[in-house]
This record gives structure tokens, sequence and C-alpha cells, in this order.
């Protein structure tokens, strides 16, 4: 009787050693979906971080995003992950075949520059020997950028002769318009950097009485400029899909290795437990049929090492696959962190040039993409709440005669000075952006007829007192002021189009006006 009582103390042991293993299995479970759980949050600001590389991508991204919201789709979303590594690689591999073709038009530009009658010899030979060069394999856009400053300075030194031989071009009314023209462009656009200084001194010498050649060069430089700046754009973006690329790779193939480890250790766990709950049951049986304790004390000896082995192999099982699934979660989380950081500071520079490309450079006012969405967004508003909104078009009256009397330096001072006369004088709620040359566009919502008349003629009035002096001379500035209220049956254009016409109207009643369009 004892020994039958030692066998169920021995069975109540065994079953709490297995209680044991399997709450550190289940321990082990919930380890296993904390990490899967980070993996699909991550993946998730991934695709929104990645989001406008292009139309495919942002689709994948998509797609992805949905799966992994719902974690019983991850089978489902595993062969996505392989599909979007592919179509980053197709990325990449479409930047190489842009390469490709730049080369082939940077050729072709060689070769009908080499082929213009009287180029110098040794000027024939170096493009001869550039029409080599630039047939070599070329990786990335690094590396076609000295080669564009070299096509170019042969072009300038080819213009230089030529214009050397020949007489200076007499300058016509259409280079001084293409001279303010490029001033003007230049006033709207910002420069990082060195770029800066070379940019004032090109809107210094346009604002001059300027030169047939100095006009060509001054498009010469700032060319340079913006395709050293699109090249420097265009690698960025290239980098940094490559290093997506490799880096969804690597989270692709632990979440594989997570995943099947996952699957397996559930598998062996189950069949573990069937199998010792079988001898656990097989061996209570024969513990209450015994009769003999000499037969019994056997059968509890074998039995109690069999599990004893088990417990032992499982446990050691356990242990490897926890340390295989930490060293891949380790390795992948090192690689999700570069990828984050990488990712952060691309985010950072891609809000950085979108804040610049809505930026007037010259009025620091927003510019006319800004107010382009600003339209959209006021007129959104305006047909969901229904209240009255104003578009209004203000025009610096007789801008052309202060930039012919004074130089355009004068006339951006001039419009630096108003720009911050209109800033000032709205509310929060209220926009201003410079429409283009002289003209800006306002939006007042949820005012009347009255208090938009209040309004344009304060600001008109504000501007007109201005104390504008230019070499001890007075100038006097005003400007003519149009509005049009937003009907509920016509679009925002629409309105626009009724806000410039009022405009017009206070132009022919002698400026410095305000006309209302309700």
């Amino acid at each position: 009787m004892n020994m039958v009582t030692d066998a169920k103390s021995q069975l109540e042991h065994m079953q709490k050693k297995l209680d044991k293993v399997r709450d550190e299995y289940q321990e082990l479970e919930d380890v296993r979906a904390k990490q899967l759980q980070g993996l699909i949050q991550f993946s998730m600001r991934l695709g929104l971080c990645c989001k406008g590389q292009n139309l495919e991508l942002d689709n994948r991204l998509a797609k992805i995003r949905h799966l992994l919201s719902d974690t019983s789709n991850l089978d489902t979303a595993l062969p996505e992950m392989g599909e979007l590594s592919r179509a980053l690689q197709t990325q990449y591999q479409n930047t190489q075949r842009d390469i490709e073709h730049n080369q082939q038009a940077m050729q072709q530009l060689a070769r009908q520059l080499s082929s213009l009658s009287g180029i110098p010899d040794k000027l024939k030979r170096e493009l001869k020997y550039y029409q080599l060069d630039i047939q070599k394999p070329i990786h990335t856009v690094w590396e076609i950028i000295p080669r564009v400053e070299k096509l170019v300075k042969y072009y300038e030194q080819l213009l230089q002769e030529r214009l050397a031989k020949e007489d200076r071009i007499p300058t016509t009314p259409k280079h001084r318009q293409l001279a303010h023209e490029l001033s003007q462009l230049l006033a709207e656009i910002e420069f990082p950097g060195q770029h800066g200084e070379v940019i004032n001194a090109i809107k210094a010498m346009l604002s001059g009485d300027v030169q047939v050649d100095q006009l060509l060069e001054a498009y010469s430089q700032v060319l340079n400029i913006l395709v050293g700046e699109m090249a420097k754009e265009k690698s960025a973006s290239q980098q940094f899909l490559s290093a997506l690329t490799d880096s969804l790779s690597v989270v692709r193939q632990a979440m594989n290795e997570n995943w099947q480890a996952s699957s397996n250790s559930y598998k062996s766990s189950k069949l573990f437990n069937q199998k010792l709950n079988s001898h656990v049951g097989q061996f209570s049986e024969k513990v209450a049929e015994a009769e003999e304790l000499s037969a019994l004390k056997t059968q509890v000896i074998n039995e109690l090492t069999f599990i004893r082995q088990q417990l032992s192999k499982r446990d050691n099982q356990d242990q490897q696959e926890f340390m295989a699934m930490k060293q891949s979660m380790q390795k992948m989380q090192a690689e999700i962190s570069a990828l984050a950081s990488e990712a952060a500071s691309y985010k950072d520079k891609l809000i950085e040039q979108q804040r610049l490309n809505q930026v007037d450079a010259l009025t620091q006012l927003p510019n006319r993409a800004a107010l382009d969405e600003q339209l959209k967004r006021s007129y959104r508003q305006f047909k969901r709440y229904g209240h009255d909104l104003w578009v209004t078009v203000a025009d610096i009256d007789r801008f052309k005669s202060i930039n012919d009397n004074f130089g355009h330096s004068t006339g951006d001072k001039t419009l630096q000075v108003v720009s911050m006369a209109l800033k000032n004088s709205l509310r929060k709620e209220e926009f201003v952006a410079r429409y283009g040359g002289e003209e800006f566009v306002v939006l007042l919502p949820g005012l009347d007829k009255e208090q938009v008349q209040q309004v344009l003629n304060r600001i008109r009035e504000r501007i007109k007192a201005i104390p504008f002096k230019f070499r001890d001379e007075r100038l006097s500035i005003t400007v003519s002021i149009g509005a049009a209220k937003v009907g509920s049956n016509e679009t925002i254009q629409e309105t626009f189009e009724r806000a410039d016409a009022a405009l017009y109207r206070a132009k022919r009643q002698g400026r410095d006006k305000v006309e209302l369009d309700d």
C-alpha cells in the first residue's frame, strides 16, 4: 500500500512539473506575441514613412498595413513582404535605367557639339575622349554629375570663343524681358547654402544694364545649380530606396524565421503534451491494477525515468528555440533601428523641402502652390459648413514704373513691405499668399459684405500710409483690390475669376480702390 501511495505522490510531483513546463511555454508564447506585435507596428510605421515613392509601392504598402492590422493574416502578409521587396528592387532598377538614358542623352549632346563647324582641334579631341568616357558603366548619380559639369564647361568654352570672334549682340527689349523674368523666378525659389551667394550676385547683375553674354552666363549658372540639386535629391532617394530594400529583406526573413519557429514550437509542444499525458494515463492505470510490489516498483522507476528524459529533452529544445529566436529578433531590431533612423532623417528632409516649396523666397509668404492647397481646403469647409467665404485679389499700382525708375532691388523691397503689411492686417484664420509678380490673394472666411469692405479698406489705407523712401524721395505705394464671395453653385476658380475682374474694375476707376462682387 505504501508503494501505491509513493507512486501517487510521484505522479502528483510530475504533474506539478508538467504544469510548470506549460506555464513556461505560455510565457515564451507571450514574449513571442509581444515581439510579433512590435514587428507589426514597425511595419505599419514603415509603410507610412515610405508613402509617396511611387504608385505601386504605395499600393503594396497600403495592402501590407491592412493585412498586418489583423494577426490572423500573417500567412498572407509574408508573401506580400516578398512582393514589396521585389517592387523596391524594381524601383532601384528603374533608377539605373534612368542613369543609362541620361548617359545616352549626354553622349548624343556631345556628338552634336563636336559636329559644329569651326571647333578648335583641342576641344574636338576632348569631346572625342569625353564620348568614350561617357560610354563606360555608371552605377550612381554621383558619377554622372562630374560628366555633366564637364559637358557644360565644353559648352561654355565654345560659347566664349564664338562670342569673342563675333561682334557683341545688342541688348533688345526681349533680352531685358528675359532678364526680368529670370530675376522674378529666382526671387520665388530659395537656394540653400553656398548657392545663395551666387544667386544673389546673379540677381544683382540682372537688376542693372545686363548684356546678352551676361544673360547667357546667368542662365548657364542657374541651370548648373538646378541640375546639381536635382541630382542630389535623386541620389538621396535612390540610396534610401536601396537601404529600404535591404532592410525589408532582413525584416521579412526574420518574420519568416520567427513565424516558422513559433509554428514548429506549437506543434512540438502539442505533441509532447499528448505523449506525456498518454504515458501518465497509462501509468496511472498500471498503478491501479498492480498487485505485486516488485513489478509496481519497476514500472514506477521506468516511467519516472522516461518522464524525466522527456522533460529534459523538451527543456533543452525550448532553450535552443528561444536562443535562436532571440538572435533573430536582435538582428532584426538592429536593422529596424538603423532603418528607422535613416527614415526619420529622410522624412525631416522631405518635410523641410515641402516647407521651402510652399514659401515665397522673397516675401516669405505662402506661394502659388500653398495657395492652391488652401483654396481647395477652404472650399471644402465652405461646402461642409456653409459659412461665407471671400476670395480677394490685390495688386500693387504702377509697380512696373517702380522697377523701371528705381531698379528691381527697390521693387523687391516694395514687395516685402507690402507683404508684411498684408500679413499683419489679417486675423489668424485668414490667409494671404503671393500669387505672382505684384499680385496677392487673400481669403476671408466668416465675414459679411460690410465687414469685408471694412477689412479691405483698412488694408488699402495701411499700405498707402507706409513711409517708403528711396534716395530721399518718398514713394507713394497704393494697391487696388477686387473681392468676390463664393457662390453656392460655382467653383472656387469661377469665384477667383470674378474677384480678378473686380480688381480690374478698381484699376479702371482710378486705382487705390476696393471693388466687391457678391
